[in-house]
């Protein structure tokens, strides 16, 4: 397998789990978002499953206290059909009149009761008269009962008394203990019976009804627990459900939370949460009780609940999916175009440009990959530029070193200080010669030390004050932290050439050139500066000009704009030379580089 396949597959694997990771993500704030979401309808839902709870018990309370109210209606109708009864009303008024007769009247009477129960709408168990005047009981399913005992008697005319329209009772049964065969179970409303023709108070009528038919009513829905309560909080029916008990005192802590004609709340019974219900009866008084585990009461809407969950579970998964492969085929997608714009670089084409209208992030990286690239052609072209630079440079140069006059001068001097047998001063400028050469050539190398810059310019100084005959002086001044610093080659000797060749040449007096290496601060000042010729302000606007437009072009000004241009390329803008010159005092060059040893 090659390099390439190698990276290939490196880049598809991390693509690849890059890809999963986004998944990942997405899916996991899917989840989250599903989750928190959930949890809210959950809070809601449980809330409303109460409220709902709350309205069923009182709707469930509201049936049962009407369903009730309907039986003791009808029982109060069947007292009042034995109220308005004509035999009846004579027994009122008159009692036993003879012993023969009232045989059978008695008789009719027990007939009368029989007759209402048979009819009652609600089935009545059974019927009971008591009359005041001859002390006796008729009951409709034991005949009649003469010569009671007092203390039935005193029962019987104490219930007379009572000034409400009716009693009701469930006590009724366990006071007629002579009675043994009925049935304790019952509740029995008690009114008195008028005389229609006086309004006297002359009798009491009891109807029995057995608890079995209301206890059914009330029995309800499963897990629903009922109680009936009389005026005095004294429990008349109870139904619960099945399989289950509830102590005394479980009972009585209900009871004690019956508080008022009506009301709801939620509290516990015994360690448990229960939903709370009661109403009362205007027309009987009683209260209707429910009460229902809060956690089963709401299992068979939690079914529902889950239900709804279970079908969310499923509509998030499946749009947390579907939102998931589109968002990530539309991100890999602009991925994909930004990887063969990439691509494309990679095989050498710096042309590439993505065109979007993307404000996103997507945007934001075509925007930097476009500018990326750019600066890399940009770089290209100006590293281009500098190699052609310093190639046209060196061939500057070598023209230079070769140049038939420079080297005519050389063999000139040669041959002069042989004639005058100056074999001493012929010695330096056969080394000086030497010694320039090697350092001007450098090995090829495009940077030089600042040390072998210093030689070197030494050298071609000597070789010049033996052409021109001691006519100037030089001297060199460099700060010892620069001395090993490296600088791009051939940026100080031109300048140097410049100095002799522009400012000592045209004088004819002795003329002093100063090359002096400065740091300040993070920069190095490299200064050539003379006390020759000068430079007309004219030419030296046109020199300036000329190194501000960057131009390269010009034959006169090749050495100054290549050295401009040259260390504008390796440092930056901000670096290069400038010249101050007055014409007839002097000229003075300044290169300006960052300190750096690299």
């Amino acid at each position: 397998m090659s390099q390439r396949d190698s990276k290939d597959i490196k880049s598809d694997y991390r693509m690849f789990t890059t890809k999963k990771k986004v998944i990942f993500y997405f899916f996991l704030v899917a989840l989250i978002i599903f989750f928190i979401f959930n949890w809210l309808f959950y809070k809601v839902y449980s809330s409303n499953i109460e409220q709902v709870v709350f309205t069923e018990s009182k709707n469930g309370v509201s049936k049962t206290m009407e369903y009730v109210d309907m039986i003791l209606d009808s029982m109060e109708y069947t007292a009042d059909i034995a109220q308005n009864n004509i035999q009846i009303q004579n027994k009122l008024e008159f009692g036993d009149r003879n012993e023969g007769s009232d045989y059978f009247v008695d008789r009719d009477i027990i007939n009368i009761l029989q007759s209402i129960v048979t009819n009652s709408v609600n089935r009545a168990a059974s019927v009971d008269l008591f009359l005041d005047k001859n002390r006796k009981l008729y009951t409709s399913d034991y005949g009649v009962y003469s010569n009671l005992p007092p203390d039935i008697v005193d029962y019987y005319i104490s219930l007379k008394e009572n000034e409400n329209r009716f009693t009701l009772t469930d006590g009724y049964r366990k006071s007629l203990n002579f009675i043994l065969d009925r049935n304790y179970e019952q509740i029995t409303m008690i009114r008195p019976l008028y005389e229609l023709s006086t309004g006297k108070k002359s009798g009491l009528l009891a109807v029995n009804f057995d608890k079995y038919y209301i206890k059914n009513i009330i029995k309800g829905k499963a897990d629903y627990n009922n109680i009936i309560l009389d005026r005095n909080n004294s429990t008349i029916i109870s139904a619960f459900a099945e399989n289950i008990v509830y102590t005394e005192e479980q009972i009585d802590e209900i009871k004690s939370l019956v508080v008022g004609e009506r009301g709801e709340k939620l509290c516990w019974i015994g360690g448990e949460k229960y939903i709370l219900v009661y109403d009362s009866s205007k027309y009987s008084g009683w209260k209707f009780v429910t009460f229902v585990p809060a956690i089963s009461s709401m299992q068979h809407m939690s079914k529902l609940r889950d239900s709804i969950f279970i079908l969310f579970l499923i509509m998030n998964v499946v749009t947390a999916m579907a939102l998931i492969f589109l968002l990530s085929r539309k991100v890999y997608s602009k991925l994909n175009r930004l990887i063969a714009s990439m691509k494309e670089v990679e095989k050498g084409n710096l042309n590439v440009s993505i065109v979007h209208s993307d404000t996103d992030e997507f945007g934001f990286m075509y925007s930097s990959f476009n500018d990326m690239v750019e600066k890399i052609r940009n770089l290209f072209e100006e590293l281009y530029t500098q190699k052609l630079l310093q190639k046209e440079a060196q061939l500057k140069l070598l023209q230079a070193k070769i140049n038939p006059h420079f080297i005519y001068n050389i063999f000139d001097n040669m041959n002069w200080l042989i004639q005058l047998e100056r074999y001493d001063e012929l010695e330096i400028l056969v080394d000086s010669v030497s010694t320039y050469f090697k350092r001007s050539l450098n090995a090829g190398k495009d940077f030089i030390s600042v040390a072998d810059t210093l030689e070197q310019l030494e050298s071609y100084v000597q070789i010049q004050k033996i052409r021109f005959k001691n006519r100037f002086e030089c001297i060199f001044d460099f700060d010892e932290e620069i001395i090993d610093m490296i600088i791009p080659n051939f940026i100080l000797q031109p300048l140097l050439e410049n100095a002799i060749c522009h400012g000592v040449e045209p004088k004819t007096e002795k003329c002093l050139i100063q090359v002096k290496g400065i740091k300040i601060k993070e920069r190095v000042f490299f200064t050539i500066e003379d006390d020759g010729a000068g430079i007309s302000a004219d030419t030296l606007k046109k020199i300036s000009d000329f190194l501000a437009n960057d131009k390269t072009d010009e034959d006169n000004y090749f050495a100054l704009a290549n050295i401009n241009k040259r260390i504008k390329l390796y440092y930056g803008e901000e670096y290069g030379l400038t010249i101050r010159s007055t014409e007839g005092v002097g000229t003075k060059v300044t290169v300006i580089i960052p300190f750096e040893f690299n």
